[in-house]
């Protein structure tokens, strides 16, 4: 049957590369009549000093005109001066080939150096200057430094602004003052706010009456605003339409779930609405089917019911249905077997056993093995 599988996937693989070569052929012959033309100085720049691709190179020649290497060559050595990689310098000159033609000197490197005295390190300032690149071209006096210093009293510190700008660099130059205004009018701590910031920075980019509405949704759920359970409330509800939310009580109802025993898990632990409905209809499948748990089993260790069936749940319920069977554990103590870390679980569930149940060890290991060869043939 394996081998089956396997040469179905070649099959199909090989039928998906005639049709990625097939769209290749038609997407070339469709290409806009201002690329079909003599590589140029400035194409030849782009490829060869910037190591952006031919395709590429074309697009971004028709925003810039290179006459002379001598300004462009000098930001791209001020670029390496500040840890950019080949790879950077590619992404950043991609999405922004004006900056080939700024100062160096008076345009980029005070910004660069503004952000490296502040303590963002080289490698972060690449991955946020990737990102956004349009960051450089903002003024330094009138948006870059204030920008960063109200963020810097939301934050604290230089560290935490750096992490932050790591995973949503619009903040710095479009921050939504106006929903940490909501936030602090509805007794959100500052603590709760940044970490908001710093770990779920989408959940701001709303219109504040969106926004407002959110939050107050959030409250009425039961969430108190002083808590961190409301952050990840919030955060799992915002961007999150009705219907979608409508859809997933429906798949807990059809379980046998009521709407306040979700809504009490939802309060527990707000993840349990996040996943998508094929999840949690598969988790739930598996918990309350195969593993006979109740719903208050589930509400009592719900982080338990979206670890990775495959690398995980499964793997480590073949130890505990022996250990249950030997009457060496109790069922209500699965979840907390579930949770554990990886080490805690072999300390405490297989090598304190070993002497009796020596095949303990090998039935987890092949389980776990099989888990890996179904990824890699699923993958392939």
């Amino acid at each position: 049957m394996f081998r089956s599988l396997c040469g179905n996937l070649l099959r199909w693989n090989g039928d998906s590369t005639t049709h990625f070569y097939f769209l290749q052929i038609k997407s070339i012959s469709h290409i806009p009549k201002y690329t079909i033309q003599e590589p140029s100085s400035t194409v030849d720049y782009l490829v060869n000093s910037c190591g952006l691709s031919p395709e590429s190179a074309l697009r971004a020649a028709q925003q810039i005109d290179i006459k002379t290497a001598t300004k462009p060559d000098s930001v791209l050595e001020l670029f390496r001066n500040y840890g950019f990689t080949n790879t950077h310098i590619a992404k950043l000159i991609t999405k922004h080939p004006s900056l080939l033609l700024a100062d160096p000197n008076k345009t980029l490197k005070p910004k660069l150096e503004f952000f490296r005295n502040n303590g963002i390190s080289d490698p972060i300032l690449a991955k946020i200057l990737c990102a956004d690149p349009v960051i450089l071209r903002r003024s330094l006096e009138n948006q870059i430094i204030p920008s960063f210093n109200y963020l810097k009293s939301l934050l604290h510190t230089n560290d935490n602004i750096g992490f932050a700008l790591g995973r949503a660099s619009w903040i710095l130059h479009n921050f939504p003052k106006q929903n940490t205004t909501i936030l602090r009018n509805h007794g959100v701590p500052e603590l709760i706010i940044s970490k908001i910031i710093m770990t779920y920075p989408r959940t701001l980019c709303v219109k504040p009456d969106k926004f407002s509405e959110t939050v107050m949704k959030t409250i009425e759920m039961g969430f108190d605003p002083s808590s961190l359970k409301f952050a990840y409330g919030l955060c799992t509800l915002s961007g999150m339409k009705k219907g979608t939310w409508e859809a997933k009580l429906a798949v807990y109802m059809s379980f046998g779930w009521s709407e306040d025993e979700i809504l009490s898990m939802f309060r527990k632990q707000p993840t349990c609405m996040a996943s998508s409905e094929k999840k949690i209809s598969t988790a739930l499948d598996f918990f309350m089917n195969e593993l006979k748990w109740t719903q208050a089993d589930i509400s009592k260790y719900p982080t338990s019911l979206f670890l990775s069936l495959e690398k995980r749940t499964v793997p480590r319920c073949s130890v505990i249905e022996i250990l249950l069977s030997k009457g060496l554990m109790k069922k209500g103590n699965m979840g907390k077997a579930l949770k554990v870390t990886e080490n805690e679980f072999l300390k405490n569930y297989v090598v304190k056993y070993q002497e009796d149940l020596p095949q303990l060890l090998e039935i987890y290991q092949r389980r776990l093995l099989h888990a890996v060869i179904l990824k890699e043939v699923f993958r392939s």
